[in-house]
C-alpha cells in the first residue's frame, strides 16, 4: 500500500514539474511580414523647376535670315495621374499644366537696313503622357512619352536698322505676329520615392518639340510683304519651339 502511494506521488510530482517547465519555456513566433508598398492608385500634386527654351526662326525670302536663340526659364504647375502596379512593373497615365517665365527674343536680318525683333513666348503649357517603370520597394524608376501643348505667342516687330545697329531706330510698322495653341511630342524619364503610404517625392526630365508655325510678314498698311510674283508662304517668319525641363515633384496618392 505504501509502495503504491509512493509511486502515485512520484508520478504526480513529475507531471507537475514537466507541465510547469513547459509553461515557462519561451514561445517563439515568426516576425510579421514587412508591409509592401503599392503604387496603384490615383494621385495629384505639384511641380517646379527650370529649363532651356530654343526657338529656330527662319525667313526664306524677306530678310533671307535665320536665328536660333536659347534662354533659361522657370516653370511651375500641377499634375494628376493614375498608376497601376503589377509585380515589379508599373504603367500609368499623367496630365499636367504649367506656367512659364519669359523666353528670350532674337534678331533676324541684323545686318540689313531693316531688321526684325522676333520672340516666342509660351506662358502656359502642358502634357498628356503615358508612364512605364520599374518598382523597387518604395522607389520607382520610369520613362514617359506622349503629347504636349502650349499656348504660344509669336511676335515680330521690324525696326529701322540703317542708323544704329545696336539700339535700332523706330518701328516701321511691319510685323509678323501669330498666337494660339501648338501641339508637339514629349519624352522623358524620372525617379520617385514614397515617403509614406500617401506622400511621394521625385524628379523628372522632359524634352519637348512643338510643331512649326508660320507668321505672315505684314506691312504697316496691312498688306502682305510679298509682291504678287512671290509665293505667299515665302514671306513669313517660321518658328519652331523646343524645350528641355528638369523639375521636382511632390504628389499625394489617394488611399
Amino acid at each position: 500500500m505504501r509502495t503504491t502511494l509512493a509511486a502515485a506521488a512520484a508520478l504526480f510530482v513529475a507531471t507537475t514539474v514537466t507541465g510547469s517547465a513547459a509553461d515557462l519555456a519561451p514561445v517563439y513566433k515568426a516576425a510579421p511580414a514587412a508591409a509592401v508598398y503599392s503604387w496603384t492608385g490615383f494621385y495629384i500634386g505639384g511641380n517646379f523647376g527650370g529649363g532651356m527654351a530654343s526657338t529656330r526662326f527662319d525667313d526664306p525670302c524677306f530678310y533671307c535670315s535665320s536665328a536660333t536663340p536659347t534662354a533659361g526659364f522657370f516653370t511651375g504647375g500641377a499634375q494628376v495621374g493614375y498608376n497601376y502596379q503589377f509585380g515589379a512593373g508599373l504603367v500609368g497615365i499623367e496630365a499636367d499644366v504649367n506656367g512659364n517665365s519669359a523666353f528670350k527674343e532674337s534678331i533676324i536680318g541684323a545686318n540689313d537696313p531693316f531688321a526684325m525683333r522676333v520672340r516666342t513666348q509660351a506662358d502656359i503649357s502642358g502634357t498628356i503622357r503615358a508612364r512605364g517603370g520599374l518598382v523597387v520597394s518604395n522607389a520607382l524608376i520610369y520613362v514617359t512619352a506622349g503629347a504636349a501643348w502650349a499656348d504660344v505667342r509669336q511676335t515680330g516687330i521690324e525696326f529701322d536698322n540703317r542708323t544704329n545697329v545696336v539700339n535700332f531706330g523706330a518701328p516701321t510698322g511691319t510685323t509678323a505676329n501669330k498666337s494660339g495653341v501648338l501641339w508637339g511630342g514629349v519624352i522623358g524619364a524620372g525617379v520617385e520615392y514614397a515617403l509614406s503610404p500617401n506622400w511621394i517625392i521625385g524628379g523628372e526630365y522632359l524634352h519637348t518639340v512643338y510643331q512649326d508655325r508660320d507668321a505672315n510678314i505684314v506691312l504697316a498698311n496691312g498688306n502682305n510683304a510679298c509682291n504678287p510674283a512671290q509665293p505667299a508662304n515665302t514671306c513669313v517668319v517660321r518658328s519652331q519651339l523646343t524645350t528641355d525641363v528638369a523639375r521636382l515633384r511632390i504628389n499625394y496618392k489617394f488611399p
